[in-house]
């Protein structure tokens, strides 16, 4: 698989090299990303060391197919592996109610951020909440979406609503999740942009999702039974988000962004009624999760910025039945504040950025809180410039 990626991949670079024969040839934008951090986490080898991670590159191919559709592929390189991250089409014209359709391999639409490739956010690390509801990479799933803009006179709304086949809602390692099947997830955001003056925007929106996020083989234990339960875990996530953003003039922008999701879903639990009876059920929880974050440019090349996370779960735990999503009991919380130098704007920053997560355990376990301190060098080569960094 990565080789026939990386054939892909010097394909479509030689491709790009070729004089134009048509109007229609896409895009070509190479984004790479470098990390060095240390940390001062007790007990793990990078403790007080210059650590250098590997690489990152992020291939985009985009463009227009005929006037009233494009397509788009974006093909990542993280941890030595080459994978695709998204590859999807869209019908962006022509249709009824001005009515948009994209299908394929994608961002999924739950709130702003995580339809916004990490190279162009402000901040380094990727919000907590995001990390334990959405996965290490986002909520990125296969499936389809249907985008109406609502004439709401001077102000900007849009609707998405989108159907999609639920395997990236599956974190779980555990050995008694099973593969849950056809149960689609439901997603859909209703946003409304504001423009409050010549200088000062102002974005809000309201997501939900549901669905089945897995199934489990609950194992009943009891002195006179042993019967093997299998079961359905539902999900139902609903969320809020805004992005406020000032302008006054070409070197000088304010940004704060905030999100927040409330998560209410069954999970297996296991009830102990001395050594011989235990009994394994399904029960309702509830958490929650958000960060908000602000980041000031000025003089065009400098930016500042902080973040405060919060997320039901704690952080680094494996991704079980009873752990992450699934905890209603332990959570994390994290700051943190970065400064960014833009050499030349949209194509290159250099970033250093601290982070501090602080664990909180029901029981009362006591664990010190994590530092780690990062220096990024990201850049970008080519059009893909759709947003700054």
């Amino acid at each position: 698989m990565n080789k026939l990626l990386f054939a892909l991949f010097l394909l479509v670079i030689v491709s790009g090299s070729i004089d134009a024969q048509s109007s229609i040839n896409p895009d070509i934008s190479l984004i790479g990303t470098f990390n060095t951090f240390t940390n001062f986490i007790k007990g793990t080898p990078e403790y007080g060391k210059l650590n250098f991670g590997d690489p990152e590159m992020e291939l985009f191919v985009d463009g227009y197919l005929n006037p009233f559709a494009r397509a788009t592929a974006n093909i990542s390189y993280e941890n030595n592996t080459f994978g695709v991250e998204e590859l999807y089409g869209n019908i962006v014209r022509g249709l009824p109610f001005d009515m948009q359709i994209k299908a394929g391999k994608f961002l999924v639409g739950f709130g702003k951020l995580n339809t916004v490739h990490p190279h162009a956010w402000p901040f380094l690390e990727r919000p907590l909440f995001h990390q334990v509801f959405f996965g290490e990479g986002g909520l990125n799933d296969v499936g389809v979406n249907f985008s109406f803009l609502i004439p709401t006179g001077d102000v900007f709304t849009n609707l998405d609503l989108g159907i999609f086949k639920g395997k990236s809602m599956i974190p779980q390692t555990d050995s008694n999740a099973i593969d849950h099947g056809i149960n689609p997830i439901f997603v859909g955001r209703l946003s409304t942009f504001w423009s409050l003056d010549d200088y000062t925007n102002l974005e809000v929106g309201l997501s939900g999702s549901y669905g089945a996020y897995s199934k489990g083989n609950l194992i009943l234990f009891s002195i006179i039974k042993n019967v093997d339960n299998i079961e359905t875990f539902n999900y139902l996530y609903g969320g809020i988000d805004f992005k406020f953003k000032y302008a006054p003039d070409s070197y000088t922008v304010l940004t704060i962004q905030g999100e927040g999701i409330l998560n209410h879903r069954t999970v297996p639990r296991v009830d102990f009624f001395g050594v011989d009876n235990t009994t394994a059920s399904s029960k309702k929880i509830s958490n929650s999760g958000f960060f908000i974050y602000a980041d000031y440019k000025f003089q065009k090349q400098f930016s500042f910025g902080v973040k405060y996370d919060y997320t039901a779960g704690i952080l680094g735990d494996l991704p079980t039945f009873y752990s992450l999503s699934n905890d209603d009991k332990n959570s994390t919380q994290g700051f943190e504040t970065w400064f960014s130098y833009y050499p030349v704007e949209e194509t290159s920053v250099v970033r250093l950025g601290l982070q501090h997560l602080i664990y909180d355990y029901d029981d009362g376990t006591s664990r010190p809180a994590e530092t780690t301190i990062k220096l990024q060098f990201l850049f970008s080569l080519g059009p893909h410039k759709a947003h700054p960094f």
